[in-house]
């Protein structure tokens, strides 16, 4: 159902709307198969400026055969064709784990599933106060990764967990946290492109900020 919250929105530069949907279609928001939303739910989520356009976008995925149009429901979304990574290829591109593997692969693991769920949370939870610090972060770029450590040790990521409400969950993660990269020693770390990361979080914000709980769990699952 369309959210009856005014979209924040986390940055005021453009973002190409067509980059977005195709995002959010991608993650499986919006899944094969399923119809796309009505044009006041999708300004209800991403703003009606993003929208002044939309024709012209929805053309273009058309034309590309991520859309193909069915008269008695209206658009239908039936996958990305495209080049954008999933959100496998983004965790792959960020580098290696250290020395013990398995052990990395199941903390990576249980970590980013805590990240979805406390997404998921956060889309009905968060304050005004905290949309705001989480936009604060992406404005200010402090969720890119310092010298020598893995991109998913950003505030913006640990913001979102604090703004679900959940303070067991919080602390589960900051430990998960630590014994990610503890087990990353002696690893190469390279971090993923920074422009994909930041899309990525803005994408998150939108949802959690829309009040989109399913939308915030699935894109949450696309960043490393």
């Amino acid at each position: 159902m369309p959210s009856e919250h005014t979209p924040h929105q986390p940055l005021a530069e453009h973002r190409d709307f067509g980059k977005r949907l195709e995002h959010w279609i991608e993650s499986g928001v919006w899944p094969e198969g399923g119809l796309l939303p009505a044009r006041d739910e999708l300004a209800l989520i991403f703003g009606a400026t993003e929208l002044e356009h939309a024709h012209e976008v929805i053309d273009g995925l058309h034309h590309r055969g991520i859309l193909t149009t069915r008269p008695e429901d209206g658009r239908l979304v039936i996958g990305v064709k495209g080049s954008m990574q999933n959100s496998s290829t983004l965790a792959r591109t960020h580098g290696r784990p250290g020395p013990d593997h398995e052990r990395w692969r199941l903390v990576n693991e249980a970590r980013r599933a805590l990240l979805s769920q406390g997404a998921r949370l956060a889309a009905s939870r968060a304050s005004v106060e905290s949309l705001e610090k989480l936009g604060g972060i992406l404005q200010d770029d402090a969720g890119a990764a310092g010298p020598g450590l893995p991109a998913q040790g950003s505030d913006f990521e640990r913001e979102v967990v604090v703004a679900s409400g959940n303070e067991l969950m919080l602390r589960i993660y900051d430990r998960l946290m630590i014994l990610e990269v503890m087990t990353r020693i002696g690893g190469a770390a390279e971090n993923p492109k920074d422009g994909l990361l930041t899309f990525a979080r803005r994408e998150l914000l939108t949802a959690i900020a829309a009040r989109q709980p399913k939308a915030a769990a699935l894109l949450a699952d696309r960043i490393p």
